[in-house]
């Protein structure tokens, strides 16, 4: 079993995004994949910076997605005290999931205003996505849907990120531009994660046939959903 975390946000004091559609996107198009069943998702409503570590240590995961707002301060916003919202560390924010890197090995930030945090995080973690402008919902949809198309059918984490910004190019979606994969230094080229290995655990003698290998590895996807209502204190166009 080998698990991954995806993570969602649209705090309350924020402009309503469709992070639900997002969540709809990403399983669908891990659907469409023949390794879809190496995945799970698990979807989450309403998360605060508190619930962060115990979802890493709940569930142990390979990727973390976030979706949801970012602040121009380069911090992601997250549900705070009732009917608030909250900007997150991110120092703090990046010393928790260096923690947690001997199992972690990709957050996706898809929000705006992130690539600061991703590449921060990249230097404990081997791969990180963020944006460094802002992103439109219907170009973090699309990017969100490609990326994870491109991991179901047994895909590289940097072969996911080409066919993702191949995708917004091709279909011209709007306000698209500025989304950037940081990879840890020593990450080399040939790293597949998350795609599958085909040769592992297979007889010596199956090596090289030319026939379809298969794993058992699995894949566990969690979606965290944060609900928000209208407000001015953090509102913004876009993400």
């Amino acid at each position: 079993k080998n698990p991954n975390t995806i993570l969602s946000a649209n705090p309350l004091p924020t402009s309503r995004i469709l992070v639900d559609l997002e969540a709809k996107e990403i399983r669908e198009k891990l659907e469409e994949g023949p390794y879809r069943k190496k995945f799970e998702l698990q979807k989450y409503e309403a998360t605060q910076p508190i619930d962060i570590q115990k979802l890493l240590l709940k569930h142990r995961p390979h990727i973390v997605h976030f979706c949801g707002h970012g602040h121009k301060t380069q911090k992601i916003i997250l549900g705070g005290a009732p009917g608030r919202a909250k900007t997150v560390d991110n120092q703090g924010l990046a010393q928790i999931f260096a923690l947690y890197n001997h199992h972690l090995r990709l957050v996706v930030l898809n929000a705006c205003f992130t690539d600061a945090l991703a590449r921060s995080i990249a230097e404990t973690v081997d791969y990180a996505v963020g944006t460094s402008k802002g992103i439109g919902d219907k170009a973090a949809i699309a990017f969100a849907g490609a990326f994870y198309r491109a991991l179901g059918f047994g895909k590289s984490v940097r072969h996911a990120f080409k066919s993702a910004n191949a995708e917004l190019a091709l279909t011209k979606t709007p306000r698209s531009r500025g989304i950037e994969l940081f990879v840890k230094n020593g990450v080399g080229e040939k790293d597949s994660f998350p795609g599958i290995d085909e040769r592992r655990n297979v007889p010596r003698r199956l090596i090289g046939a030319n026939r379809v290998l298969k794993t058992e590895t699995r894949f566990e996807c969690h979606i965290t959903v944060h609900k928000t209502i209208q407000q001015t204190v953090f509102a913004h166009v876009g993400r």
